[in-house]
């Protein structure tokens, strides 16, 4: 909920002006000149902003907002399910619309103009009128080509046709200026000052690679097809654009403030306006304020900026979409409730291919989640015309929800996935080594919620002589002791929360092992998530710790070949609830130790 003060003389000048309704349309062609009509034009479009923000009802405040983020003079705090509590549009705000709707469309046939045919397309869009705003961007008529391909971008977009709407932001970058598409190409406002000077540092190969790579991690599922969070983030540029020589529901000065929080938080879905007592009688003037709410749902879906550099590097559970700490704010249309995914990730070699599997299990909804829907749907709040139905077969998805497990590479190249139709179960996929993000998600389109889970996967070649070791799996409570991999994976735990004292089978594998080569297992609890590092100095008794739980035992490499699967039953000490992380390191003489690490959670 983005607010700024308004003084007193804008608030009475505000009121004054807009109390009837926008006036007659008179006959543009008989008395005004097309540069007397542009200026017409902005005229009526300021005074319909004025009307819309003096029919908004005014409500005391009962307590004061601590800003949760200050973006210059504006106050942002996270609303959460506050955002959809706000009035819904009088009826005469709506006819001013389409008063205003109709003197743009009779300016447009004779000013063939950049900023008519934008407001006209905005409007049309509130107005709830798709097709007649389709009409004006394809028909734009203006040299300036891009705008039209930008404005068929924001209305596919606002309409859930991703994959055309990218296609058509595509062709706007294409034949922008290159001012303007240095604009629309920066991170400015989505990154922090630090990782706009990283990009920056890049050579400009290099820095359209990252830039790629950033959308493409951004994406909040794989499983669609196009990129929601990009064209999103394109469709407030096109509002950008719009609102910078216009008035706006706000009333304020368009300014660098005011750009940053549309293109971090998104558009607003609705208004209020607020009145301080106590504020008014200490200023002795009007604290009236118009207060912008977003989608009660937003969440941040960008790619964590600590791991730009590489993005393979980022561990499980560290790219969680909280519910709104975050820079940024998105809500899908087709799914506003997406949650975490349990999930448990490993990854085996097979030769000269990496073997990932995935278990998986959708966490269940605290309580039956809200629709977007459930707004006041006579509202123009509501961030775009819903479809009656989401085109399901362009994403491809029908019917009951279903699951991928994806890998990225970090390189750029073409990424792989599998399917699965199940709600909950395990996913296999082979691939080169390399650098990867992972990818496990769940979709149900018809109870508009998904599920994900995303980390970094990595395992290079091994070379001759070195010893190497897969994840350890923790299979779920009860399953038999397996003898190999394939017996393993259909009782992978999905997750890695276990109840105290509860018996649960461990499985690994040992590569590069010589024949009969002894090795010293040992397998151990420390307490906490720390880093990596800390992790292993910890279990190597490098620095100082509580007494880990572990055990220890002899074994040796193969008769004939040079992996080993193992697989042993450990009980769950009586540790107390928290998290904990469970290691498992080969000693073998005259050489390095190889250690292991799975974060688990203690119920």
């Amino acid at each position: 909920m983005p607010y700024r003060p308004v003084t007193a003389a804008t608030l009475i000048g505000l009121v004054v002006f807009a109390l009837g309704p926008v006036s007659a349309q008179e006959d543009p062609d008989s008395v005004l000149s097309p540069a007397e009509l542009l200026e017409e034009a902005r005229d009526r479009q300021e005074e319909f902003e004025r009307l819309r923000a003096s029919r908004i009802p005014v409500e005391r405040v009962r307590s004061r907002p601590t800003c949760d983020e200050l973006i210059g003079s504006i106050c942002i705090w996270f609303g959460g399910e506050g955002e959809a509590a706000f009035p819904a549009e009088w009826p005469e705000v709506g006819e001013g619309r389409v008063e205003l709707i109709s003197f743009l469309s009779e300016t447009m046939e004779r000013v063939t103009n950049r900023w008519i045919i934008g407001q006209l397309v905005y409007y049309l869009i509130e107005n709830r009128d798709v097709a007649g705003a389709t009409r004006v961007a394809t028909g734009c008529g203006i040299d300036e080509t891009w705008w039209c391909a930008a404005l068929r971008g924001y209305i596919l977009h606002l309409t859930a046709d991703y994959v055309a709407s990218e296609a058509a932001f595509r062709e706007a970058l294409a034949s922008m200026p290159p001012e303007e598409r240095e604009r629309w190409m920066s991170l400015r406002y989505v990154l922090t000052e630090e990782g706009e000077e990283w990009f920056a540092s890049l050579d400009s190969g290099e820095r359209e690679r990252r830039w790629e790579q950033f959308w493409y991690l951004s994406d909040p599922v794989f499983l669609l097809q196009g990129n929601d969070r990009l064209t999103d983030h394109f469709a407030r540029m096109v509002e950008a654009v719009n609102w910078r020589d216009a008035a706006n529901p706000m009333g304020w000065p368009w300014g660098e403030d005011m750009e940053a929080t549309l293109i971090r938080y998104g558009r607003n879905i609705g208004y209020s306006r607020t009145y301080d007592p106590i504020a008014a009688f200490r200023t002795r003037g009007d604290t009236r304020r118009v207060v912008g709410h977003h989608h009660p749902k937003s969440r941040g879906y960008l790619f964590p900026e600590v791991f730009l550099e590489s993005p393979s590097d980022i561990p499980p559970e560290s790219w969680i979409t909280a519910p709104r700490e975050a820079r940024t704010w998105y809500a899908p249309r087709y799914s506003p409730d997406m949650r975490a995914l349990e999930t448990q990730v490993g990854r085996f070699r097979r030769g000269d291919e990496m073997l990932v599997v995935g278990a998986y299990r959708p966490v269940p909804p605290e309580a039956k989640p809200e629709s977007p829907a459930e707004l006041d749907p006579d509202s123009v709040a509501a961030e775009a015309p819903e479809p009656d139905l989401l085109p399901t077969s362009e994403f491809g998805i029908q019917g009951e929800p279903y699951a991928a497990l994806f890998l990225v590479p970090e390189d750029g190249s073409e990424p792989t996935f599998v399917r699965g139709f199940n709600e909950e179960g395990v996913l296999t996929i082979t691939s080169p080594p390399g650098r990867y993000v992972s990818g496990l998600e769940v979709v149900d389109l018809e109870g508009k919620q998904a599920w994900r889970a995303r980390q970094g996967v990595v395992q290079l070649p091994l070379p001759l002589g070195l010893v190497d070791a897969s994840d350890l799996l923790i299979l779920k409570e009860g399953a038999p002791l397996p003898e190999s991999l394939d017996e393993a994976i259909p009782h992978i735990r999905p997750g890695v929360r276990i109840r105290r004292g509860e018996r649960f089978p461990v499985v690994w594998e040992a590569y590069g092992l010589r024949i009969a080569e002894p090795v010293r297992i040992t397998l151990g609890f420390t307490s906490g998530r720390p880093g990596f590092l800390s992790r292993v100095g910890e279990f190597l008794g490098v620095i100082e710790t509580d007494r880990p739980v572990e055990v220890t035992f002899e074994d040796q490499g193969p008769d004939i070949v040079q992996t080993v699967f193992r697989s042993i039953e450990l009980e769950l000490p009586d540790l107390d609830p928290g998290e904990y992380t469970l290691h498992l390191r080969l000693e073998l003489a005259g050489r390095s130790p190889v250690i292991k690490s799975r974060p688990i959670i203690v119920e």
